[in-house]
């Protein structure tokens, strides 16, 4: 690989390296010290180039390296909102309630709530002080008359409680306060009813975008009545994902189709290129023509991006195919690696966040795979016949992209869709058409017979390609659950196609060796956690609201034990990821009051014995009434605001530990911990402290 050709991919790799360095070793001052001194050091260096020999300048390379990496740790330390002097958090805020004004940035629809980013603007402190200040606010609102008419640009009076976002309770649940934190919004807020004021309207860019989204929602939602075609339709074509029914999103996650749902390249290139065909059709002599019919290609780009909100996704897309266009009027032959690699670099310096965004990570990955491995594998398979060489075309892209992404993927979702290849076949296509018809809905549902006639296509367009998923979903062996690889294997894979595809291109051995090397390593990770799996004794009590659940691991058989109602859904918000981290994807459920004897457990009325651990469980003051004596017990796990307190617990029981799961209200855990702090007994309250987990071996 000759690097000459690749400058921007040789900018880029230290710049994220910095972002890299940055964002991982948190240490704000020591790297803003030393990020400076590193960009003034390379600038130093780079200014005496003319005074060196020749042979030695490859220093200066290094010094741009280095002033690159120093510039990606600046712009990751200075990204983070928190640490800019003006900020809401620093203005005296009262813990209990917070006088806030902003301005509303987006709004929409989050289960029972409405959800919207505020960009806060002045705050009132405890002292009845006003400041200005600055940062976003994740706010959300009672669903009512008033709340409805909350758009984009508004700006409202808030009095609510302000409160970090907090941290995953159960272990390897999903880090909902870490995702926030690359969207740079760290605090949130519950605004009762009755506790906001409309102050004035400050239309933007985007509030008007997002009213015109708002308004082809409600076009989308007049021509498909049915929800799921409404709901997949309006993801398409228009990013909005708010509707979409758990069930439909299982459906396209579970058969490698959920790409098609995030506007992305696929939509911008098809963008692009239906702009650039009606163009097709202007024509005017001047040199300034080609300039203008860039500038309106680039427009109707950038406002596709911004009608769909404006996503990791699509701001790749928009401007790697920017750089595209730009190049094409320019009439320079344009590397498309060198054009990625510029729109990821641009983008990094405006929001360095975005490198952690698991979408634009994805999507470059995905088209890097596709521009590289689809030619390739296209080319080994000739087909003479139009429809069949197409569908092999198709093929050849969805696998292309999987090599590139699956590595990824395994890692942050845990499962890989057998039938990718499958699904790539009818929803590629099917995606074009489908944005095609939105776009021309839009445009012409006013005419009463066009109209009505786009809407009805499109319509059964979007059922088709729903019943298609659906019915792949229902294939034996369509997804494979509950894989999980850690970041060193995922380093190791992508070593492993990197040696493959330079074996392949370089025809040479060593690299061949380099990628078998390892893949064994892989092998040896994987078997060595097997057999670590093999070996677990743990208990997990998590956190789930409202609810107990119990989690066994012995080897790799498991057991729940439930309470007597569960939400499904949340149960397995709480769970999922932490079973499969200990190799299990399918386990029995018992009631906590049933019994049972196993190898290295027993039930009995309540009273848990594993692994050489002793668990009372409670939420019944009944169970204890039939003991006699005081039994001990390593610890006692309180449910359903069971009626005794602990005083009373230690009359009948012998105990070194007290754990409090969700199942219980507020004020009765603030009791029990009271009145374990007053008898110096050890306190663990899964809502604040997270699961309890104890393991055999720990």
């Amino acid at each position: 690989m000759n690097w000459r050709e690749y400058p921007m991919v040789r900018l880029l790799l230290p710049l994220i390296g910095g972002v890299w360095t940055g964002v991982v070793v948190e240490a704000m001052q020591q790297w803003v010290v030393l990020s400076a001194l590193i960009m003034l050091l390379a600038l130093l260096a780079y200014w005496q180039k003319g005074r060196q020999p020749y042979g030695q300048r490859w220093w200066y390379g290094m010094a741009l390296h280095l002033f690159l990496f120093g510039f990606g740790l600046l712009l990751a330390n200075i990204q983070d909102e928190r640490r800019l002097p003006r900020h809401f958090s620093g203005q005296g805020l009262s813990e209990q309630e917070g006088l806030l004004m902003g301005r509303i940035e987006t709004i929409g629809p989050a289960g029972h709530k409405l959800k919207a980013k505020v960009k806060i603007q002045i705050v009132r402190d405890d002292n009845g002080h006003v400041h200005c200040a600055s940062g976003s606010l994740l706010a959300y609102f009672d669903i009512s008359a008033a709340t409805r008419m909350l758009a984009a640009g508004d700006v409202a009076l808030l009095r609510a409680r302000v409160y970090p976002i907090a941290a995953p309770l159960n272990p390897k649940a999903f880090d909902y306060a870490r995702y926030m934190h690359f969207q740079n919004i760290h605090y949130q807020a519950f605004v009762a009813e009755g506790e906001w004021r409309l102050v004035a309207h400050q239309p933007g860019l985007l509030s008007h975008t997002a009213r015109l989204r708002a308004y082809c929602i409600r076009v989308l939602r007049e021509f498909l009545p049915t929800e799921n075609e409404f709901a997949v339709a309006a993801a398409l074509v228009l990013g909005y994902k708010a509707e979409l029914s758990d069930e439909v999103r299982n459906a396209y996650a579970h058969t490698g189709a959920i790409h098609v749902l995030a506007v992305s390249g696929l939509h911008v290139g098809f963008v692009q290129l239906l702009a650039a065909f009606l163009l097709g059709f202007v024509s005017f002599s001047g040199r300034a023509w080609p300039i203008a019919r860039t500038l309106v290609i680039l427009l109707c780009i950038w406002g596709f991006a911004l009608l769909t909100g404006a996503s990791p996704s699509v701001l790749r897309a928009a401007s790697m195919f920017s750089f595209l266009a730009i190049g094409q009027a320019l009439r320079r032959h344009t590397n498309i690696y060198n054009t990625l690699a510029a729109s990821a670099f641009c983008l990094l310096c405006v929001n360095p966040f975005l490198l952690f965004s698991l979408g634009f990570q994805l999507s470059y990955l995905a088209v890097l795979g596709i521009v590289y491995f689809q030619p390739r594998i296209y080319r080994l398979w000739y087909i003479e016949n139009r429809a069949g060489d197409y569908l092999w075309k198709l093929v050849a892209v969805s696998v292309a992209a999987q090599i590139t992404t699956f590595p990824i993927s395994l890692y942050s979702f845990h499962q890989f869709p057998a039938y990718f290849w499958l699904s790539g076949l009818v929803v590629v296509p099917a995606a074009a058409l489908i944005l095609l018809g939105g776009l021309a809905l839009f445009a012409l549902h006013a005419a009463p017979l066009v109209g009505w006639l786009l809407g009805q296509l499109l319509y059964r367009v979007v059922w088709l390609v729903n019943a298609f998923i659906f019915l792949i979903q229902q294939l034996p062996g369509s997804l494979l659950q509950g894989v999980w690889i850690g970041a060193l294997v995922v380093v190791l894979l992508y070593g492993a196609i990197i040696g493959i595809v330079a074996a392949v291109q370089r025809r040479n051995f060593r690299y061949l060796l380099a990628a078998m090397v390892a893949l064994l390593l892989v092998a040896i990770l994987q078997s060595s956690r097997s057999w670590q799996l093999q070996q677990q004794q743990v208990l997990t009590v998590y956190h789930v609201k409202g609810n107990t659940a119990i989690d066994l691991f012995n080897g790799r058989q498991a057991i729940q034990l439930l309470g007597e109602e569960q939400e499904r859904e949340r149960l397995l918000f709480a769970t999922q990821q932490y079973r499969w981290y200990r190799g299990i994807s399918e386990l029995p459920s018992l009631n906590y009051f049933a019994s049972f004897q196993g190898a290295n457990w027993c039930l009995s009325d309540g009273f848990l014995q594993f692994a050489g651990l002793r668990l009372a469980i409670l939420s019944d003051e009944s169970l204890l009434q039939g003991t006699s004596g005081r039994l001990a017990v390593d610890a006692v796990l309180l449910c359903k605001n069971v009626k005794c307190s602990i005083t009373e617990l230690k009359e009948k029981l012998e105990f070194g530990l007290v754990i409090i799961d969700g199942s219980n209200s507020y004020h009765r855990v603030q009791d029990w911990q009271e009145q374990c702090q007053m008898l110096d007994i050890p306190c663990h309250y899964t809502g604040k402290d997270g699961a309890w987990v104890l393991s055999a071996h720990q």
